[in-house]
C-alpha cells in the first residue's frame, strides 16, 4: 500500500490524535492523517466529516491511495493555501500554488473551498461531505 500526501497543516491536539489512534510519540501530522484515512477505510462506519471535525488546527491535506485509488482531501478553514482544478483532459490537479493550478487548468480553477471534504474511491463513485465549523 502506497500513501501519497500533500501536506499544510499545524494541528493544536496532536497529543489528543496519537491518543485516539493509538501512534507512538514520534507519529507527526502527516502519519495521524493517515491513520484518519485507514479507519475511515478499514474500521468504518465513521464518517469522513467526523475524522475532519476531530482535528482541530489550520491544515489542507490531499492523501492518494494507490492500493485502492481512493482520494482523502481537506480544507478545514481556507487559512492554507490550496486551489483546484480540472485539465484539459479532465483530471483532477491540485496544489498548494495557484500558479501551478491557473498554469495546468487555465480558467478552470479555484480556491479549494473552505470547511470542505473530499472523499472519492475508483467504482464507488464521489462523495462530498460540507464540514459545520
Amino acid at each position: 500500500m502506497t500513501f501519497l500526501a500533500c501536506f499544510k497543516a499545524t494541528f493544536e491536539n496532536v497529543a489528543h490524535l496519537k491518543q485516539q489512534y493509538g501512534l507512538n510519540e514520534t507519529a507527526n501530522e502527516v502519519i495521524i492523517v493517515i491513520e484518519a484515512y485507514r479507519t475511515l477505510r478499514d474500521r468504518g462506519p465513521y464518517p469522513p466529516d467526523q475524522v475532519v471535525k476531530d482535528i482541530h488546527g489550520k491544515f489542507a491535506f490531499v492523501l492518494y491511495d494507490s492500493a485502492s485509488k481512493s482520494t482523502f482531501l481537506a480544507d478545514v478553514d481556507g487559512s492554507v493555501p490550496f486551489f483546484w482544478g480540472t485539465d484539459s483532459e479532465g483530471h483532477l490537479v491540485l496544489s498548494d500554488d495557484a500558479d501551478i493550478v491557473k498554469q495546468g487548468c487555465g480558467k478552470s480553477f479555484a480556491p479549494f473551498p473552505k470547511e470542505f471534504l473530499m472523499s472519492y474511491c475508483v467504482g464507488c463513485g464521489a462523495f462530498y461531505h460540507l464540514l459545520v465549523a
